[in-house]
Parts: C-alpha cells; structure tokens; sequence
C-alpha cells in the first residue's frame, strides 16, 4: 500500500500551480475468459479552467468533477487498485484544500450516487471510505471526511435496512463531539478516591487523553506530550490541563502504571465505565486525544500529538 500514499503529494502539488466480483458470469468463468488486456484503462481526470487559480478554488472543481469520465458501470475497475484505489485517495487528500464542508459533502454524493448504478461499485468505494477515513491504522482518519459517506448510505434507496445498520451506528458516533460541539460530560475517579467533573475542570484548554495502562502506544504518547514544548509552556502558565482517563475496569493495572502519567496531570478512571457503556466517545483507537476549549466545545477530536503541538504552538 506504500505506492498508494506514494502519489499523494504529487496530486496535492498539482492543485496549487470489499472486494468485489466482476458484473457478468460465475468468478472460474470470469478468470478464464479476462486475460490482462481485459482489464481497465485509466481513466481522465478533472482539469481547472485556466481561468481558475486560487488553489482552494481549484481544489473545490476538480472535487467536483472528479469522477466526470470514470465509467461507474465497469466493475472491472474494483480489481485494478493502481487506478481505482489510487483515485480514490488523491480525491480525498483534496479535501483539506477545499473551500468548505459543503464542498467536499457534494463531491461525495455525486460520487455515490453514481456508484449507484453498480451496488458492486457502490460498496467498492464506500469499503475505501471506511478504510482510509474510519479505519484507526489509517493516517488520512477523519470523521468529518467519512460523515458524507456514512450520510449517503444511511439515506440510500438502493441499501436494506440490514445492511444500514452498521453505518448508521458508526454516524451517531461521528456526530458526537463533532469540532465546535461541546465535549460529552462525564465523572471522573482519581487514585485517592477523589472524584471530578470534565466540565469543572477550569483552564483556558483541556487536553483529554483516553489511555490503557500499560499500553506502549500510550507511554509514548504520553512521552511526546510531555517532550512537546508548547504543551510544556502551556501546562506551567496554566492555561492548558491535561486529564489523562482511563476508561475501562482493571483497576489493579491501572494502579501500578500511575508513573506513566506526568505529576502535573490529572490522571483519573472512569469509575462509572459512562465512557465505555454510553459510547459518549468514540474510542476506535487508544490512545485518543481531543483538545477542548474553556467551555468544553471540541477545538480537535481524535488527532495526533503533532496536531496539539501544533495547534497550542500558534495559540498561545
């Protein structure tokens, strides 16, 4: 998979100057009669009008016309990834480029909705979305990305109330805490039996980190805030708590990793379990960090240590 994110940045570059079966005849039948010159070429991509410069603005066109000369109706294209895939990638490292939602919302649904013709096809590129947008590996995660996708299917004629189910669940938790919303409450219990409220804790930010003891990837999250210079500057004036929660019910574990978690922090466990049994976060992966500001709304939502560095470095 390493060539598919190979070519990213060379499309990115441009805008600034599961499986399937094959449609027809049983899968022995296929693979005798569909030698390699059967299989499909590429396809033209999207190009601005030379009048179209601003780079958000040619990002928003080829969005939108991306897809304009591929042929939804060859299921064939489910088995070349290296063009497929491929385009299916370079459309959504366009979307942080765009103008607005709004923009990258009407690329998917035309998008989907022309996949619709084939339900082979149509499935095809809703497994992407949910492998490089949802999938907790995937270094292109995003919720607000893969919400149009989720959306569209929910509201498909052309998908069974069964098969809905799933992604109407994995909707519900994409709304939660969306960036601008406020953060889901909850109660926390500290090592000495203390307990607090997320919404009382009072600071200009709060870093929220769900962790496990433990856990290797968490130590060295935990590592890397700490290092982070503005995270740093950030705890000793004050103006940023760090609640570091553990979520789940091994209490024992937890108690004897408290050195994981820097002093200056509050380092607390979900006593009621209100996390894991409400699914008030959307815990795919752990460790998972969230940037809230003094009244609770959401700043950043599931995001990488790099991401609140960075954040915090130009807001100070």
């Amino acid at each position: 998979m390493k060539e598919i994110f190979g070519f990213l940045f060379f499309w990115i570059l441009a805008i600034s100057a599961t499986g399937c079966t094959p449609k027809n005849g049983d899968k022995k039948a296929d693979e005798a009669q569909a030698p390699a010159a059967a299989m499909p070429g590429n396809f033209e991509r999207a190009v601005p009008p030379a009048m179209v410069t601003a780079p958000q603005e040619r990002a928003d066109y080829i969005v939108a016309h991306f897809w304009d000369k591929f042929d939804f109706s060859d299921t064939m294209y489910c088995h070349a990834p290296d063009i497929t895939e491929q385009a299916f990638v370079d459309f959504i490292a366009l979307f942080p480029h765009t103008s607005s939602h709004g923009k990258i919302s009407d690329g998917v649904k035309k998008l989907l909705t022309s996949a619709e013709v084939e339900n082979v096809m149509y499935n095809y590129f809703h497994s992407k979305a949910e492998h490089y947008l949802y999938n907790p590996n995937s270094p292109m995660r995003n919720d607000e990305y893969y919400i149009p996708f989720l959306e569209h299917v929910v509201e498909s004629q052309k998908v069974t109330d069964i098969q809905k189910v799933r992604p109407r669940h994995l909707l519900e938790l994409a709304y939660r805490n969306r960036p601008g919303s406020k953060a889901g409450n909850f109660t926390y219990t500290m090592a000495s039996g203390k307990t607090g409220n997320l919404y009382d804790i009072p600071a200009k930010y709060l870093l929220l980190m769900f962790y496990n003891p433990g856990c290797v990837e968490c130590q060295r999250t935990a590592e890397m805030l700490k290092n982070s210079t503005a995270v740093a500057a950030a705890v000793e004036s004050g103006s940023l708590k760090v609640l570091a929660v553990y979520p789940d019910e091994n209490l024992e574990e937890w108690k004897q990793h408290q050195k994981d978690i820097p002093p200056s922090w509050i380092n607390a466990h979900d006593g009621a379990l209100t996390v894991k049994n409400s699914e008030i976060y959307d815990l795919k992966a752990i460790p998972t960090l969230y940037l809230l500001d003094r009244d609770k709304k959401v700043i950043l939502k599931d995001v990488s240590t790099g991401d609140i560095h960075g954040y915090l470095e130009q807001n100070r």
